[in-house]
C-alpha cells in the first residue's frame, strides 16, 4: 500500500492538506505530524512527504535531510510561506514546493507528478474515477473487478471502489496489463490466481470468483499463455 506523511507544526494546516490529499487518493494511506521529531521518530518507508519547512524545534530542512538519509526514494514536497526558502529546498533534491496556501489543484497535480515518476520505477500505477474521487492504483494491488448493479467494483487488497464503467471495457483497458475475463461479469488479474477449480478461481487472497462454463477451455489457456510469459519475461 502506498503511504504518504503530512508534517505541519500548524496541526489545521497538516489535517487539512491530509484532508485533500485523501480526497485525491482514498486509497493512500495518510499520516499526519505536527513536529519534525515526531515524523522521524515514527517515519516509515512511504511515496511522499508534504513537509513544512518552517517548524517550531526541527525546521524542515533539517528533518528533509534526516529522512533523506533513511529513505532515499521518497519524494519529497516542502510547505512554506517563504520563497526564501525554496533553496535550502533543493539540499534535500525535493521533489517540489508549494508556497502556503496550498490549494487542491496543487496537490492534485504533485500526487499525479509522483505517480507519474512511480509508473517508470515501480511498474504500471493506473487511474480511475470512482464515486470516491480519482484513484491510482498499482496495477499489481488489484485482484479483480466485478460488474454489479449497473456499476462497476473494484477489488483491490486495500477495499472495494466503485466506477460508472462498462465491464467490456474494463475488460479492454485491462488486458495490456494481464488482466482476462473468465465470466461476463468479472475481469480478473491473472497475477493474483492461484487455482483453477470446476466453475471457479481461487486467488491468493483466498477470494473466489466464477469461472463460466462455457469459457472453461478457453480461459484456461488463456491463463496459461500468460503464465508462460511471465517464465520466459524472468529468463530474459
Amino acid at each position: 500500500m502506498y503511504r504518504v506523511a503530512v508534517c505541519d507544526d500548524d496541526k489545521k494546516t497538516a489535517e487539512l492538506v491530509a484532508s485533500i490529499i485523501r480526497e485525491c487518493n482514498p486509497a493512500l494511506m495518510t499520516e499526519c505530524f505536527t513536529s519534525g521529531e515526531e515524523l522521524l521518530e515514527n517515519y516509515q518507508p512511504c511515496q511522499a512527504v508534504f513537509l513544512d519547512i518552517d517548524m517550531n524545534g526541527m525546521n524542515g530542512i533539517e528533518t528533509g535531510m534526516r529522512i533523506r538519509e533513511m529513505d532515499k526514494s521518497v519524494k519529497i514536497v516542502y510547505l512554506t510561506a517563504y520563497r526564501d526558502y525554496v533553496a535550502g529546498a533543493f539540499r534535500v533534491h525535493a521533489f517540489q514546493y508549494l508556497i502556503k496556501p496550498v490549494n487542491r489543484q496543487e496537490i492534485s497535480q504533485v500526487l499525479k507528478d509522483i505517480f507519474d515518476y512511480l509508473h517508470t520505477s515501480k511498474g504500471e500505477v493506473l487511474d480511475f474515477q470512482t464515486g470516491q474521487g480519482l484513484l491510482c492504483l498499482p496495477v499489481e494491488e488489484i485482484y479483480y473487478f466485478e460488474y454489479l448493479s449497473r456499476k462497476v467494483q473494484i477489488v483491490t487488497e486495500n477495499g472495494r471502489y466503485t466506477m460508472q464503467e462498462k465491464i467490456g471495457s474494463v475488460a479492454e483497458r485491462m488486458e495490456p496489463f494481464g488482466f482476462s475475463m473468465p465470466h461476463q461479469s468479472f475481469v480478473v488479474n491473472m497475477l493474483h490466481v492461484k487455482n483453477v477449480l470446476t466453475g471457479r478461481i481461487l486467488l491468493d487472497n483466498g477470494m473466489e470468483i466464477p469461472l463460466a462454463q462455457k469459457k472453461q477451455k478457453v480461459w484456461k489457456q488463456e491463463l496459461l499463455n500468460y503464465l508462460a510469459g511471465r517464465l520466459e519475461g524472468k529468463r530474459e
